[in-house]
């Protein structure tokens, strides 16, 4: 983003990675905060977007700039966009709390929480392990 300050200071670190100026990321922010919050407002959660809006920041801060469930990298400007960074609940419950994931891993977690996700990971391998072993 040419002619723009990057986002400093008390800037997400991932935001500097990802080369986010000040403006995009309050943008990226907002805009997330209110679809996330629609959404769980038709599943019952009572929490408005500017708790949202925190809890994203908090995760972006979290961030180190890694996917916490494959390790790799996330990166939005890789032409790959299945790594590009994204914000995913937590898990389905009424809280606003967030975590930052590439879509890749957004995608094949969906709804689950960490602990089903990981379960369904582990049940594939296990799968795909006995698979090929009878193929040999």
């Amino acid at each position: 983003m040419h002619g723009t300050q990057p986002f400093v200071g008390h800037a997400p670190q991932l935001a500097g990675q990802l080369d986010i100026d000040a403006d995009s990321y309050k943008r990226l922010l907002n805009r997330t905060a209110v679809t996330i919050t629609k959404r769980a407002k038709k599943r019952r959660s009572t929490y408005q977007v500017k708790e949202a809006i925190d809890a994203i920041h908090a995760a972006f801060q979290r961030c180190d700039g890694t996917d916490p469930y494959d390790g790799l990298p996330l990166d939005n400007r890789l032409h790959d966009e299945s790594r590009s960074p994204t914000v995913s609940p937590v898990s389905s419950s009424s809280t606003a709390t967030f975590e930052i994931l590439s879509l890749q891993t957004k995608e094949a977690k969906g709804e689950r929480d960490a602990e089903e996700f990981i379960a369904h990971c582990r049940a594939v391998i296990a799968r795909a392990d006995e698979t090929s072993t009878a193929q040999r």
